[in-house]
Order: C-alpha cells, then sequence, then structure tokens
C-alpha cells in the first residue's frame, strides 16, 4: 500500500472514530434523565470568551420565615474539605419547584440514592450568609457556546442577583454512567436546546 493511500486511510478512521464519539455522546445525551439546575449571576467581563457562557451553578435557598438558613450536613463547606476533597463523588438531585436542587453527596452512588432520585458524578459544598445557604456544584458542565449577541443576552439575564432560581437555568441529562451532559438553557422559560450532533 503506498504512503497516500495509507494516509487516506488513517484520516478516514481517525473521521469514523469522531463520528462514532459524537453519536455516542448525542445517543447519552437524549436517553439521560433531564434536570434543570439553578444557575448564578456571573461577572459580565468574565462571562464570555469566545461565543460561550460560563456556567456557574449556585443556589442561594432562603431560610424558613424567622429562622436563619442551614446547609445540609453532607454539603457543609467544613465536610466537604475534610470528608470527600477535591475527588469527584456522587451528588443527589431531587426536584424542587421548576428545577433539582442538591440534596446531598454521598462516596458511592448507592449511598447517593438514598439521599434523592438523581444521582450525578460531581461535587458540591454550601457555605451559609446571613441570608441564605449558598450551593455550589460542579459536575463538569462549565459552558454553553452561542453567538456574541445571545452570550451577551444571557450574561444580562443571569445577571439578575437574588435569592433562588433565576430566569436562566441550565438544562442536563444525567445519563446511566452518572455523567452530566449539557443540553441547553432556559432563558425566561424559553428552552434553548443544543443541536442534536
Amino acid at each position: 500500500m503506498s504512503a497516500p493511500v495509507r494516509i487516506l486511510v488513517v484520516a478516514a478512521l481517525s473521521v469514523i472514530a469522531l463520528v462514532g464519539l459524537i453519536v455516542r455522546e448525542s445517543l447519552a445525551r437524549a436517553a439521560g434523565t433531564e434536570v434543570i439546575l439553578a444557575m448564578d449571576a456571573i461577572d459580565p467581563r468574565d462571562v464570555l470568551s469566545g461565543h460561550y457562557v460560563q456556567l456557574n451553578f449556585r443556589e442561594a435557598r432562603p431560610g424558613p420565615a424567622g429562622s436563619p438558613a442551614t446547609c445540609p450536613p453532607t454539603l457543609s463547606h467544613e465536610g466537604w474539605t475534610r470528608t470527600y476533597g477535591a475527588s469527584r463523588t456522587w451528588v443527589a438531585l431531587a426536584p424542587a419547584g421548576d428545577h433539582a436542587a442538591v440534596v446531598g453527596q454521598a462516596p458511592t452512588r448507592e449511598a447517593a440514592a438514598r439521599l434523592g432520585p438523581v444521582q450525578v458524578r460531581g461535587h458540591a459544598y454550601c457555605f451559609e450568609s446571613a441570608t441564605a445557604a449558598n450551593v455550589m456544584l460542579d459536575v463538569g458542565v462549565d459552558r454553553f457556546y452561542a453567538s456574541q449577541a445571545e452570550a451577551e443576552r444571557i450574561s444580562a439575564l443571569v445577571d439578575r442577583r437574588g435569592v433562588g432560581p433565576g430566569p436562566v437555568a441550565a438544562i442536563v441529562s444525567v445519563g446511566e454512567d452518572g455523567r452530566a451532559r449539557l443540553k441547553g438553557l432556559r432563558i425566561d422559560g424559553r428552552r434553548l436546546e443544543l443541536p442534536p450532533f
């Protein structure tokens, strides 16, 4: 086999492998359990790099009327640092109104399943402020690609500060493997989804 033919065969195999990977990830994203995750306000000076929106999953949860907000025991900042360190673990999610909220984390999927109905690979921690318990979440999904005009519009909406879910949330698919895959964003109730491939 001549060198040009070998180069063409290797290039064709590389393209086939890349297409196979894209199709596999797209099918896993479509088959996963869909959850909506609250997003935090982002500094508009840092939100755009190229044409994507940086995703920052933080939910500020107010306490009961007249009481201070407290973090769940498995999400305390001290417990996160001491028990789990920076390694990935299992985060339990449960429905909370129009989105999914972090309800705990555990070192195994079985333990996380006792805390909430959806388990995703990642890590979470919580810190308490004067007005809310602030839950931070990292599931390996950190950016959404969009046109510059759309990204600027999204960043302006995300920057509306307050307690509780805001006007922009992430639509995430949690696969059987526990991995989170971004499907799109929900912007003021409207879905903006990634293309299937």
